[in-house]
């Protein structure tokens, strides 16, 4: 007998008025296709899946930021998909946005003090960041307006970014669901980036790297050509591969059964692999720079005395073993900078530049370096320059007072995780403190070399830890910190 439901679809199926509007929509878009191509096809399909994305986002912001986590994963991937050229990217911001409407739309609802979780050095230091950015727009070294009126969706986008993610860590629960969806998403990259090695890239792929030759002379190597998953390009994937690689390796350390720590350490396994065949130097040198941070916070634990002595074994092995594939053979030239030809033009650009850096105390304006200064401020000084380093381009753009305010604030979010993580009584929020502090500090300090803390997904996961660092102690159980 058919159920009560069954029934119900059934005759809703059956009705005319719900068939004849099932037609009238496919008539139309096929009106659509026929008139204006492929491209509205694919606007209506994802106009289709964003309005219950919307929905979710509007009415359970916790749930949108997950989604708005899986979405800057696979963004690149659904743009080299697409047989039309859509700006992606703009998705993350439309989302953002819509998850920000959600959250002030709460907050009118509740009582007391609304601001209490913003009242940390974090938000003051980062306040000060964003509104030197702003006032870079009077910058009288600058020699168009352009770069700076583009630099405003960022300022806009960062501050909405850190509204949200300061509301929806409301406890350690989520903290976790958060984590192991990031590190789930990670893990299927790094898997990804191995399939690319083993089977190559794949036709559409190749397609988008032909079709900027830039692209296709970033990854050809001498070992090689590099991988990029499903990620923007070779540095994002392996700086996110580094980043998850030294968080799990922590994580095993952590108060977890056995075969939790075994899934952990394949998942290491896999991203450091990943990380290997993105051929991305900064992120090997990623690695010995958070263990080494680990192991200096957690000098007086004997667990941590055996973990160093197996991450030199490892080390030396690597470095000094008998493997001699192109990938490892590029891992090991990370380690000996002053072979590196491509490292010694680098240094020689740094040192020819500083003069400039120490008499523009608010640098030359925002987009002036690089290629994209071509773009916004033709014609200026450092127009052209290529900053490598992400705190080379700071210094250039925004003077050596813009570099004392960013690293002032990392300098801040490493003192309060620090100080949090000698203050937590929780054996699982402690080790979530050591392993997303040696992870951040290693993308920081990765920034000499590179500009990591904006390439996408890792730029949602670097501006959570703003959030995480202040708040994650107050998750800290009571009764356990009253025993301590």
């Amino acid at each position: 007998m058919q159920s009560l439901k069954d029934q119900s679809i059934s005759l809703k199926f059956k009705q005319p008025l719900f068939l004849g509007g099932l037609i009238i929509i496919s008539l139309l878009v096929a009106f659509g296709i026929a008139q204006l191509g492929i491209a509205f096809g694919v606007v209506f399909i994802l106009l289709l899946l964003a309005i219950p994305l919307f929905l979710i986002s509007l009415l359970n912001p916790q749930n949108g930021f997950l989604i708005l986590t899986v979405y800057g994963y696979f963004l690149f991937l659904i743009g080299r998909l697409s047989p039309v050229d859509i700006p992606t990217g703009i998705g993350i911001e439309v989302v953002s946005s819509i998850l920000f409407v959600g959250l002030l739309v709460k907050e009118f609802k509740v009582v007391g003090d609304r601001w209490r979780l913003f009242k940390n050095p974090v938000t003051y230091l980062l306040l000060v960041s964003e509104t030197y950015n702003l006032v870079q727009g009077a910058n009288p070294n600058s020699v168009s307006i352009a770069g700076w009126i583009v630099s405003l969706r960022g300022i806009v986008f960062t501050l909405i970014l850190y509204f949200i993610v300061i509301k929806v860590f409301t406890d350690f629960n989520y903290v976790k669901r958060f984590t192991q969806l990031w590190l789930f998403l990670a893990v299927l990259a790094g898997l990804y980036g191995i399939y690319q090695e083993i089977f190559g890239y794949s036709d559409f792929e190749w397609r988008a790297i032909y079709a900027n030759p830039k692209t296709f002379n970033l990854i050809s190597v001498w070992s090689g050509i590099r991988k990029f998953s499903f990620l923007s390009d070779v540095a994002a994937f392996g700086l996110l591969m580094a980043f998850g690689g030294i968080f799990t390796t922590i994580m095993i350390l952590g108060p977890y059964k056995p075969h939790i720590k075994v899934v952990l350490l394949i998942c290491t396994l896999i991203m450091f692999a990943g990380m290997t065949y993105s051929g991305t130097r900064s992120a090997t040198a990623m690695i010995p720079v958070g263990i080494v941070f680990y192991i200096l916070l957690s000098l007086n634990n004997k667990v941590t005395i055996v973990f160093l002595g197996v991450s030199v074994i490892i080390f030396c092995a690597i470095l000094f073993g008998p493997f001699y594939s192109p990938s490892i053979q590029r891992l090991k030239s990370t380690f000996s900078p002053s072979e590196d030809p491509s490292m010694q033009v680098r240094d020689r650009n740094r040192t020819a530049i500083q003069p400039y850096i120490y008499s523009h105390p608010i640098g030359g304006g925002v987009f002036t370096t690089n290629d994209i200064g071509h773009v916004y401020s033709p014609g200026h000084r450092l127009a052209g320059f290529q900053t490598d380093s992400g705190y080379l381009k700071t210094a250039l753009e925004k003077g050596w007072i813009g570099l004392i305010i960013q690293l002032a604030l990392y300098s801040v979010i490493m003192a309060i995780g620090i100080s949090n993580y000698f203050k937590v009584r929780d054996p699982e929020i402690k080790i979530y403190y050591a392993a997303y502090m040696a992870s951040f500090f290693a993308l920081t300090v990765a920034n000499f070399a590179q500009a990591t803390t904006g390439q996408k997904p890792i730029s949602l996961i670097f501006i959570s830890i703003h959030a995480l660092f202040p708040n994650m102690i107050k998750f800290d159980k009571p009764q356990i910190r009253a025993r301590g």
